[in-house]
């Protein structure tokens, strides 16, 4: 009889067990996803304000003095090297298996703010750079 229940609870607390550790790995499955997506909401949005930036410059150099002109081009060139490395970050990003996310996020994360932090920097040459001539 003791063998009898003594299985019976055995199985069930088994059977809760594998739920539980399902639901935990669900759980992280959506969590990893959320932040890809995250990661890679933020890249596309820096990706367009750099093409904006890029747009206006492109326009302005046209138009501009020599000295701007320079300016201007300079500018250029340094957010289109802004736009190919959040462009190969977000490739990479998207590229991501999930079970390779975990191994990659922190790097991924850091080279992305990396980049916002230089395009903040950058920002205030463009509207220099802009609102000159």
């Amino acid at each position: 009889m003791f063998v009898v229940v003594g299985c019976a609870t055995f199985y069930g607390c088994s059977t809760h067990s594998e739920k539980k550790v399902d639901e935990a790995g669900e759980a992280i499955k959506q969590d990893i996803k959320n932040e890809k997506e995250d990661v890679e909401r933020d890249l596309r949005a820096l990706r367009d304000d750099i093409n904006d930036r890029l747009d206006k410059v492109s326009k302005k150099i046209d138009k501009a003095s020599d000295k701007s002109k320079t300016e201007l081009e300079n500018v250029k060139r340094d957010l289109d090297n802004q736009r190919e490395e959040v462009e190969r970050t977000l490739d990479e990003v998207e590229q991501t298996t999930d079970s390779a996310w975990v191994d990659i996020k922190e790097s991924t994360k850091a080279r992305a703010n990396e980049v916002k932090t230089e395009f903040e920097e950058l920002r205030q040459r463009v509207e220099n750079a802009l609102s000159s001539d």
